[in-house]
């Protein structure tokens, strides 16, 4: 590319962005709410690994607490995209969500299993 073809930008150049617009999109994304739900789920996830995911363990093995978690992410999920859910209780669904999937997560017996997973392929 030769300097012929580089465009030359005006003086105000640094006026081009629309910032009202860039604002608004950054206060549709949430990024506090967000923040907030995945920080909740990640402290409520310890109490998942104890009441769910080791007794789980415990009767079936860690498949089964595969199987839990992903239940709980499709039943959640449903739940969330259903529009007849009032927000709050869409947000503590995700929260739930959050912490039953960081919960499994932080078994032992899951950990294991993932890692031999991985040394395997």
């Amino acid at each position: 590319m030769s300097y012929d073809q580089i465009p030359e930008l005006p003086a105000d150049h640094h006026k081009a962005v629309d910032w009202a617009r860039v604002k608004h999109a950054t206060r549709l994304q949430h990024p506090v709410r967000t923040a907030t739900t995945l920080g909740v789920g990640v402290i409520l996830a310890p109490w998942w690994t104890d009441h769910a995911t080791l007794p789980l363990i415990s009767s079936y093995g860690p498949p089964a607490a595969f199987g839990l978690a992903f239940m709980a992410c499709v039943s959640g999920s449903v739940a969330i995209t259903s529009g007849r859910l009032r927000p709050l209780v869409r947000r503590a669904v995700a929260v739930a969500l959050v912490a039953a999937v960081t919960g499994t997560l932080f078994a032992a017996p899951v950990r294991e299993l993932i890692a031999a997973w991985i040394l395997e392929s």
